[in-house]
């Protein structure tokens, strides 16, 4: 496995698993959308700009050369099937690079989704088992990347590393590494909770002390088994080993069941607690790269579906879509059903937000709020539209706030239930706008400063509270276009 500088291109790779070179005339997202239409030269030129990072996966997780090029290959073609609803939420309006960074999020977790289940399931959708019998990689010890000296324990780096790049459960993780499987399972957590505190960190750019984000782990140790969890209430923190497929397909049942039951906060928690895990593992894995076999690409467009149809330029055209098909029956063969199915939802929601956020925009119902001061600085503003049933906020100048304290946004349904929850986030957080759907069911949206594990509830008064009605003749003003936002 190539982990050299040989990569360091394209630049925003260094960042969040970018793209490619601002200089490059397409970069992976135009790619997408092209490839989406049914592009097969657009679809090549996606592979060569993305297949290290898929291939440095593959080469990790499985210890056969052989193994490791079919399961890129396996990652390719479910990629090519699932573009055309990637490409739907990509919105011309939002910033290049982070459209980009989307792009690669996106692929990576659908990729190691792919490679997971060919693990653990040992063959191949519809070809028998794989060529030389689906095996992970030797383990190595490795200590963290040289920026995250200092913020990760490296025995629960190590954790996470075997989880990620190993694809194993908890309980073959506790296995490999000799430990009670309880043990292995909080050092995980604590890896995943230490990547993302100093993700957000070095993200902003923060001048903070080396060891100040490993320090932020405190939540008690979790038990040996995700019933135990679930039973002491600890449903919120098994996310992070969701994040990382580290669950049995019968525990990720388990503890989704629990969080739907307990309402619409926990779930939007659980999202948010994914969402920002696999970021920040992307991120700290983004060095782990590696070449693919040169006839790797000859064999993925030899396997592609046929055409169906040519263009007046005579390039192929992606027959018309069955939208009551599943997005991929092959990973449906591959893990569970619930699993690629809760998977596949948070791997969306990465895209679902810049979407909504370009369609409430284009709108032409489009209302706008006032600018909400908060109590304690900074300013909140909604962009609403009814036609589209859904809106966003923006979050401006926010204080910093102390260690083991973050803000969180919550939406109050019409009916007086629970408010749901839009996650936590520190005063850095905020730069890209906060996005929801089913604005029909929901009065109010406030912000909060809560301790750093997630309450399910408010715990303390709003340091801003603001209305959704925008038939409202009382307090905000609303009309016009977006203002402070670009």
């Amino acid at each position: 496995m190539d982990t050299t500088d040989a990569h360091e291109t394209p630049a925003p790779a260094l960042e969040e698993q970018g793209g490619r070179s601002p200089s490059d005339p397409l970069t992976v997202d135009a790619l997408l959308r092209q490839s989406a239409r049914g592009d097969r030269a657009s679809f090549s030129a996606f592979y060569d700009a993305t297949v290290p990072w898929v291939h440095g996966m593959a080469a990790a997780m499985f210890r056969s050369p052989r193994d490791a090029a079919e399961a890129t290959l396996q990652t390719y073609l479910a990629a090519w099937e699932a573009a055309p609803e990637a490409e739907l939420d990509l919105s011309e309006k939002d910033d290049a690079a982070h459209r980009e960074r989307l792009v690669f999020a996106w692929l990576e977790v659908l990729a190691h989704r792919v490679m997971t289940g060919l693990l653990r399931e040992e063959a191949e959708p519809g070809r028998g088992r794989l060529p030389d019998g689906a095996g992970p990689a030797a383990s190595d010890r490795h200590a963290p990347p040289e920026d995250l000296s200092g913020r990760v324990d490296p025995a629960a780096f190590e954790a996470v590393r075997g989880a990620w790049l190993g694809g194993l459960t908890d309980a073959q993780l506790a296995e490999r590494l000799g430990l009670p499987r309880d043990t292995a399972r909080t050092l995980v957590r604590n890896g995943v909770r230490q990547l993302t505190a100093a993700h957000r960190t070095l993200a902003r750019g923060l001048d903070q002390p080396a060891d100040a984000d490993a320090a932020r782990t405190t939540d008690v140790p979790l038990g040996a088994t995700t019933a135990e969890d679930l039973e002491a209430g600890r449903g919120a923190q098994l996310a992070d080993l969701a994040a990382l497929h580290a669950l049995s397909p019968e525990d990720h049942a388990a503890a989704v069941d629990a969080v739907r039951r307990r309402g619409g906060g926990d779930l939007a928690v659980w999202r948010s607690r994914v969402d920002g895990a696999r970021r920040a593992v992307t991120w700290a894995f983004r060095g782990v790269v590696a070449e693919p076999p040169s006839a790797l690409l000859d064999d993925l467009l030899h396997r592609l579906p046929a055409p169906a149809a040519e263009d007046a330029a005579g390039r192929p055209v992606r027959p018309p879509r069955d939208r009551r098909r599943p997005l991929k029956i092959a990973l449906l063969a591959l893990l569970t059903l619930l699993v690629v199915a809760a998977g596949a939802w948070v791997a969306w929601d990465q895209f679902s937000r810049p979407g909504i956020v370009h369609r409430v925009e284009s709108a032409q119902d489009l209302y706008t709020t006032s600018t909400y001061p908060g109590r304690q600085g900074g300013t909140l503003q909604a962009f609403l539209s009814p036609d589209q049933n859904s809106g966003f906020v923006t979050v401006n100048g926010m204080p910093r706030l102390p260690e083991g304290r973050a803000y969180q946004v919550w939406l109050y349904p019409k009916d007086g239930s629970a408010p749901s929850s839009l996650g936590q986030y520190g005063s850095g957080d905020f730069g890209d706008p906060l996005a929801f759907r089913g604005l029909d069911r929901f009065a109010a949206l406030s912000l909060t400063e809560e301790a750093d594990d997630s309450p399910a509830v408010p715990t303390s008064k709003p340091l801003v509270s603001i209305s959704l009605d925008p038939g409202s003749h009382t307090g905000p003003q609303y009309g016009g276009r977006p203002s402070g936002h670009g």
